[in-house]
């Protein structure tokens, strides 16, 4: 159901693709008191959560449709790098058949997953797109050992 003060999805999209903190966002957006964001304090996280809901009404395939139309795949996306390297962040590397998804810190891979699929790759890096107040949006995708996963 569309809220009356829901953002149009190149709006919402927009958004998403600055990497703002969504809930941070949407407060200022709405004019709403920024110290709700400390999700810290009792019945923040609601209020948080409500803002967003308010503006926020994109589904996965809207996502997955605006990305098309800008001919973006999910591994373009910020701030995923496809080549090994040595800087902390986010690498999506094709291993011959296979596509190994992983964050790096301090030069070192930790949390990973494995995908012998790459449309199931893919379901997992606009998972990690898709920020935790929109986390409804996440699909389960599975890996090349058949573990079903929807984050690292």
């Amino acid at each position: 159901m569309k809220h009356p003060d829901s953002l149009s999805i190149a709006e919402q999209m927009q958004v998403l693709q600055s990497r703002e903190d969504v809930a941070t966002w949407s407060l200022k957006h709405l004019g709403l008191p920024p110290e709700w964001r400390d999700t810290n304090e009792p019945g923040n996280t609601e209020r948080c959560q409500e803002a967003v809901n308010r503006l926020f009404t994109l589904t996965r395939p809207d996502i997955e449709a605006s990305l098309a139309a800008q001919d973006l795949q999910p591994e373009d996306l910020p701030p995923i790098r496809t080549e090994t390297g040595l800087r902390d962040g986010s690498y999506f590397i094709a291993e011959g058949k296979d596509w190994e998804y992983y964050y790096q810190e301090r030069g070192h891979p930790w949390a990973h997953a494995v995908f012998d699929d790459l449309t199931e790759a893919r379901k997992l890096l606009l998972n990690d797109f898709i920020p935790i107040w929109l986390e409804h949006l996440r699909v389960p995708c599975r890996t090349k050992t058949g573990k079903v996963i929807t984050e690292l």
